[in-house]
C-alpha cells in the first residue's frame, strides 16, 4: 500500500477480487505483490474473519490407490474454492489421528474430512464435538457419532461380486478379508452373507477369512482356504488390494485365476485392469465420494447445523 500510494483497504479488496476495485488498480496491486514477494498472512486474517480457509483430510491408508483417488478429488474441490488442505495418513493409529485433530484445532482449521482409523468411536472424537469442528466422515461411518457421512453402498458392492460368481455356477465360495472392525468391512461381509443366503447356498465358516486389507492379507487368506480339506472354487475379496494378493498367490501356486479359482472383488482401482489377469470388480465411484465430501463440508462450514 505504501509503495503504490494507496490505502490498505484498497490492497485488501484487490487481493480478494472485490468488484469495487478497478481492474487496472487490481493488476497494479497483484504485480507489486509478486515483485515484493509478499505472502498473505492467513493466520492474521483469521483473527478478523474467524476463518483460516484450511481444511484437514485424514485417512487410514493414503498409499492405497482407492484413497489416493478420493483425496485427489477432495483436494481439487477444496483448491477450486481457495481452501488449503492438510493431509494426514493415520496408518490406523488412533493416537496419530487424535494428534492431527488437535493440531487442526490449534491452528484454527475450518473443518475436517475423516476416514476413521480402526476402533475409532464416539469418545475418540470428543474433541471434534467439544470444539464444534465441522466434520464429514468418508468411507467408514461411526455408529452414534451423528456426523455427516459420504460413502459407498458396500452391501450392494459385495452382493454384485458374489452374485457374479454364483451366476457362473460356483457354490463353494470363500470370503477373503473383512471382519467387524469397520463399518465398510462389516457391510461388505454382510452383503456376502445375505447374497449366499438368498440363493440358499450354505456358508462354510472355514472359508470366511479375516485378514489385513492388503495384498499380503490376500496372499495369506487364499493359501489358507486352498489348503483346507475342502477348498473353494471361487473367492470374493474385501478389496481390490486383497484380490491382487490373491491373484499373485494363485500364480505362485501354479493355478490360473478364472480357470482354477474364480475371483471377484470391490473397488475398481486402476491397477485392477493392469495385471496379467484383469480383475472382475464392483466399481466404486471414488471421485464422486471425494467431490461430495468436500462440497458437503464447505456447506457445513458456511451454514453450521
Amino acid at each position: 500500500a505504501k509503495v503504490l500510494g494507496v490505502s490498505k483497504s484498497t490492497v485488501s479488496l484487490a487481493i480478494n477480487n472485490d468488484p469495487r476495485v478497478a481492474e487496472k488498480t487490481r493488476r497494479k496491486v497483484i504485480n507489486k505483490i509478486d515483485e515484493l514477494g509478499y505472502v498473505y498472512n492467513r493466520s492474521a486474517a483469521g483473527l478478523t474473519t474467524g476463518r483460516t480457509n484450511t481444511i484437514g483430510i485424514a485417512v487410514h491408508d493414503l498409499p492405497n490407490p482407492y484413497f489416493a483417488e478420493v483425496c485427489s478429488a477432495i483436494e481439487s474441490v477444496l483448491g477450486s474454492n481457495d481452501r488449503l488442505s492438510f493431509l494426514c495418513n493415520t496408518g490406523e493409529s488412533i493416537e496419530r489421528q487424535k494428534k492431527f485433530i488437535e493440531g487442526l484445532i490449534e491452528h484454527g482449521a475450518d473443518g475436517l474430512i475423516l476416514c476413521p482409523a480402526i476402533n475409532t468411536d464416539f469418545d475418540s472424537l470428543k474433541l471434534i464435538f467439544d470444539r464444534r469442528l465441522p466434520t464429514v466422515l468418508i468411507v467408514r461411518d461411526i455408529e452414534g457419532a451423528l456426523l455427516d457421512f459420504i460413502g459407498n453402498d458396500d452391501p450392494l458392492a459385495a452382493k454384485l461380486a458374489t452374485e457374479h460368481l454364483i451366476n457362473l455356477g460356483h457354490v463353494r465360495i470363500a470370503m477373503i478379508g473383512g471382519g467387524y472392525q469397520t463399518s465398510s468391512a462389516r457391510d461388505r461381509r454382510s452383503g456376502f452373507y445375505s447374497t449366499m443366503n438368498n440363493h440358499n447356498i450354505p456358508i462354510d465358516p472355514t472359508l470366511v477369512i479375516d485378514c489385513d486389507a492388503s495384498p499380503e492379507g490376500g496372499e495369506e487368506g487364499i493359501r489358507k482356504v486352498l489348503n483346507s480339506a475342502s477348498p473353494p472354487t471361487a473367492a470374493v475379496c474385501l478389496t481390490d488390494l486383497v484380490a491382487l494378493g490373491v491373484l499373485s498367490e494363485l500364480h505362485h501356486m501354479g493355478l490360473v485365476p478364472g480357470k482354477d479359482v474364480a475371483v471377484a472383488s470391490c473397488d475398481d482401482i486402476n491397477e485392477a485392469s493392469r495385471g496379467y489377469t484383469r480383475l472382475t470388480t464392483a466399481r466404486i465411484k471414488k471421485k464422486e465420494i471425494g467431490d461430495s465430501a468436500a462440497k458437503l463440508l464447505l456447506e457445513r462450514i458456511a451454514n453450521p447445523l
